[in-house]
């Protein structure tokens, strides 16, 4: 019966717990936007290998272009994002190691 008093004990997490993932977080997506932008640029090669030997292949590649940008957009973004909270997280578990509050 011990793991009844497990349930009713809430959980905590600090600055320095939610710093862990953002930064994770940060590394995943700026991974992501380095593969997405990878992708890209092979695209770009295959569409210009076509287009020498056939110029309408261009409009073939169109809708793929325009998702990889968006794609790669959101990623940038979310990395972005993810780095700002990084830093005000890195500071608040800073500030609380040191016994300040902020």
């Amino acid at each position: 019966m011990p793991n009844q008093n497990i349930k009713s004990i809430p959980k905590t997490y600090d600055a320095g717990d939610m710093l862990d993932l953002a930064s994770m977080a940060e590394c995943d997506m700026g991974w992501m936007s380095t593969a997405l932008s990878d992708v890209q640029l092979k695209v770009k090669q295959i569409k210009k290998e076509l287009m020498a030997r056939n110029p309408s292949a261009e409009y073939h590649f169109s809708d793929l272009e325009k998702v990889l940008e968006m794609f790669v957009y959101l990623a940038e973004d979310r990395c972005s994002y993810h780095e700002k909270e990084a830093e005000k997280l890195r500071e608040e578990w800073e500030s609380a190691k040191q016994g300040g509050n902020k």
